[in-house]
């Protein structure tokens, strides 16, 4: 199995694939949000220009794989949750022809691994997506009493977790979500991605993919005024944990670009922290009117 994963690494999309940056961009729902040059409601187009931003540039994700859940060794994305928004695109897929051989080897590793479910998906890619505030600490509660069921890299078991969640050492087979349901009443968002869909995951929602083909991705990360309190609140996780975290080092620098107390955009979060609002003159027309719009829905929800 071969995988290229958020490419590329360091240098920008665009620089390297002008066109098919241009492309993507131009293909994008929801435009106001996920633009990353022009979105009138992603704050981070909203930094000062003197201000170096994080990098949320297209990401590119290419793998091969199939439909059969092998349980060990099949081409997934761990369980894990974003600090920004993120819409996922599939962009390719091609089916993969086995050998007579290779489908006799997959057979014998599938009964070595105890593997209950053959899976007959169409699409390209198998997502789970959980929520927030209702699933995750009954999610977290089952992978820390279940962490030595699990494998992570060259199959090696798990030996210790740090955060369930943020370690990215986790993907639930289909017996692993059967237990969960069964034990926490806890169920993901299960749906296939097909060829030409977008995925788009809220910040802060535990996710994991699945290839069911080979295929190619590409995923752009943005912020909406929305979800700038859920982000607080991962910011604070984050800092949680220990300085050596891959996940903590990745994020932190997101953080200290997105929430400077240099910037002006902190000027939005008083409105989400009950604090005094803004001045008006600071943050365009529309983004004011998503804050508002979604202040007075908790205000509603508070009176319920």
């Amino acid at each position: 199995m071969l995988k290229l994963k958020d490419w590329p690494p360091s240098d920008k999309f665009d620089d390297l694939l002008p066109r098919h940056c241009d492309e993507f961009i131009s293909m994008l729902s929801f435009q106001e949000y996920t633009d990353p040059r022009s979105g009138i409601l992603n704050l981070v187009v909203k930094l000062p220009l003197d201000v170096i931003k994080p990098d949320l540039e297209p990401k590119t994700y290419v793998a091969y794989w199939i439909a059969e859940e092998l349980g060990r060794g099949d081409s997934v994305t761990k369980l894990h949750c974003d600090l920004s928004d993120a819409v996922n695109i599939l962009t390719h897929i091609t089916e993969v022809a086995l050998t007579d051989a290779q489908k006799a080897s997959m057979t014998k590793l599938k009964m070595k691994h105890k593997v209950q479910e053959t899976c007959k998906e169409t699409g390209g890619a198998l997502w789970d997506i959980f929520r927030t505030e209702e699933d995750v600490p009954k999610l977290e509660d089952y992978l820390r009493k279940h962490f030595n069921e699990f494998r992570h890299t060259y199959c090696s078991p798990v030996e210790k977790v740090f955060h369930p969640i943020h370690d990215q050492s986790f993907y639930l087979t289909a017996e692993h979500k059967r237990r969960l349901k069964e034990d926490f009443g806890v169920e993901p968002w299960t749906f296939e991605q097909k060829l030409g869909d977008a995925v788009f995951i809220p910040a802060g929602c535990p996710h994991h993919v699945r290839n069911l083909k080979s295929c190619t991705k590409v995923a752009v990360d943005f912020v909406s005024p929305e979800n700038i309190k859920e982000c607080l609140r991962l910011t604070e996780e984050f800092r949680q944990l220990p300085k050596n975290h891959r996940t903590r080092e990745d994020k932190l620098e997101f953080i200290s670009y997105t929430l400077s107390p240099d910037l002006k955009i902190l000027n939005i979060i008083p409105l989400f922290r009950g604090g005094s609002e803004t001045d008006d003159a600071e943050l365009s027309d529309c983004t004011l009117m998503a804050l508002r719009y979604h202040k007075l829905a908790d205000q509603r929800k508070g009176r319920n």
